[in-house]
């Protein structure tokens, strides 16, 4: 059996890249949140995992996170209706330290609306928030320790579409790149 991480370490870098793109797709028929953290890349493939009951974070081999799994129906996560995005967050490069653990659950808290989803390991501290991606972000104390992670946009999905499309926009956008890294679509 895996070992059960007490909290989960992260290396914070300054970004040396693009945002990647990021958001979360609840998908209907599963009861289950599906969050993609950059495009498709032969270099961004799994290589690790860290995963509670409720929880799975799908990692690659150089530590970025490439996939977010929440395996609980939205309709049992906390509603606060003063959940709302930070307004101040940094950008970074978060690789992650630990593989193949398991981590305690989180407690999963969202707005009314279930557009927004805070994954929380530490309750309220005030610490960093950090840009992981487009509408992925992580909050970390001064030690490296991810505190909490939220999805700022989550749409609702039916058989994988809205998925699909978004993966196939990223993969047209990033064929677009040029070959001095200017990308013509935002």
């Amino acid at each position: 059996m895996a070992k059960t991480l007490e909290t989960i370490s992260l290396k914070i870098n300054a970004p040396t890249g693009e945002t990647l793109p990021g958001r979360g797709f609840y998908q209907l028929e599963e009861d289950a949140l599906y969050v993609p953290v950059g495009g498709h890349n032969p270099e961004r493939r799994f290589f690790s995992y860290l995963e509670s009951k409720q929880v799975r974070f799908d990692i690659d081999r150089s530590g970025s996170l490439i996939l977010i799994e929440i395996d609980f129906a939205r309709r049992h996560w906390t509603v606060d209706d003063s959940l709302k995005a930070p307004s101040i967050i940094e950008p970074a490069d978060i690789r992650w330290l630990d593989f193949r653990c398991m981590t305690p659950d989180p407690k999963l808290i969202t707005n009314p609306q279930r557009s927004l989803l805070l994954i929380q390991f530490v309750p309220n501290q005030t610490c960093q928030w950090y840009s992981l991606a487009e509408n992925v972000l992580a909050q970390s104390d001064s030690n490296g320790h991810l505190n909490a992670l939220m999805i700022t946009t989550i749409e609702d999905d039916l058989a994988g579409r809205q998925i699909a499309a978004f993966r196939k926009l990223i993969s047209r956008n990033q064929d677009r790149v040029t070959s001095d890294g200017y990308n013509p679509i935002p």
